[in-house]
Order: C-alpha cells, then sequence, then structure tokens
C-alpha cells in the first residue's frame, strides 16, 4: 500500500489540514485506541482523550518522512511510530508530575536558618544568584553560548515550512491570540501549527534549553 493511502498529507503540509482531512481511517482508529489507552493512566484524565489524538496526530505526520517502503508497510511504520511517541508521551507527562512533587517540598525562603557566619538569618537572604539558577535548574550562558544557541535556534527554524516560519516570527512580539488572529488561523489549525513547531525543537533537543 502506498504511503499516501494511510496517511494522506496535502499537496501542501504548510495547510495544517484538521486530522481527519489528512489520515486515513486505520490511522485514525489506532490514534484514537492509542489516546483511549492512555487516558486509563493515572497520569491522565479522561478529558485529555481528544487532546492526546491531536497529539499522536501530529507527532505521527512529523515522523511520515521517514517511512522507507523496502523496509515495511506503511502501517507498520504507523503503529511503531505510534507505539514510540504513546511511550514518550507517558515518560513526558511522569517527568511533569515529578517536577510538580519536587515543587512542594521547596523549602519556604523565610524558614530561619543559619548563614555562612553562623547567624540566625532568612533563607531567602542566604541563597546566591547561582543558587537561584540551580534551584531553576537554568544556567548561566556566557556570549559564545548565546551565539551558538541562536545558531541552533535558526538552524531548526531554517526547516520549518515558510508559513511556519512566519508565525514563530509573529510570536516574537505577539501572544498567541493576536498572533492566530493576525494569520487569521482557525483554533485548531493554530495548535497543530504550534504543536508542529514544538516537536521539531524537541527533535532538536531545544525544548530542554
Amino acid at each position: 500500500m502506498a504511503a499516501e493511502n494511510c496517511l494522506r498529507p496535502r499537496q501542501e503540509m504548510s495547510q495544517f489540514a484538521g486530522k481527519s482531512e489528512i489520515i486515513s481511517d486505520y490511522a485514525q482508529t489506532l490514534i484514537r485506541v492509542k489516546a483511549r489507552q492512555m487516558v486509563r493512566r493515572p497520569e491522565f484524565s479522561a478529558t485529555e482523550a481528544e487532546d492526546l489524538e491531536q497529539e499522536l496526530s501530529v507527532r505521527i505526520l512529523s515522523q511520515i518522512h521517514r517511512y522507507d517502503h523496502s523496509r515495511g508497510s506503511i502501517k507498520t511504520f504507523i503503529a511503531r511510530v505510534a507505539d514510540s511517541q504513546v511511550a514518550m508521551i507517558i515518560r513526558e507527562r511522569k517527568r511533569k508530575k515529578r517536577i510538580g512533587e519536587d515543587d512542594l517540598k521547596i523549602e519556604s525562603l523565610e524558614k530561619k536558618v543559619l548563614d555562612h557566619e553562623g547567624k540566625p538569618a532568612l533563607l531567602g537572604a542566604t541563597l546566591t544568584d547561582k543558587d537561584g539558577r540551580r534551584l531553576g535548574q537554568t544556567q548561566e550562558m556566557d556570549s559564545c553560548d548565546q551565539v551558538d544557541l541562536k545558531a541552533e535556534i535558526d538552524e531548526v527554524l531554517s526547516k520549518l515550512p515558510s508559513e511556519l516560519q512566519t508565525l514563530c516570527g509573529l510570536l516574537m512580539t505577539l501572544n498567541h491570540t493576536q498572533a492566530r488572529e493576525r494569520l487569521g488561523m482557525p483554533r485548531r489549525k493554530y495548535d497543530a501549527a504550534i504543536a508542529m513547531i514544538r516537536e521539531q525543537f524537541a527533535s532538536s533537543g531545544l525544548s530542554q534549553r
């Protein structure tokens, strides 16, 4: 079976048609089943089923260019991609839950402690800028790091379709609502565009920066 019979992208992926228009019945059914399986897990709620379907649709579409008909059928490829993306979504959710639980254990900055001289002081007053960056899981970047990061971001942006590049440019100065209205995008189409941008950055290893 040809790839376009199972996942049917339009001539221009930048148009971001709804998933019902670009994904075949087989893929839609698989995605629906996977989403229902995920919402049964403690990390998710039943109300997230539709969002998970959309997320899986976008992720599968973002990987379809990797399909090689000489290595198997398109259905097998989609099933494997779906399984790997489901596992990734679950890992991401577990990581977010762990971070949330860690946040609950953070000491109050008003707690009284002893400073480096052994004198009573508030915890917040004893923290340095370096402590703040460590607690926030961030690092101070020197000028070279900033240049390298900009180059990496520019490279990711250059690989995006022109419409997504335009959207990224608008988001430099506008919020999501303003950018969507400027482009005249329906909400579902806009959400799919944002998801594709995030996927591109995540696959490039920049989402954790």
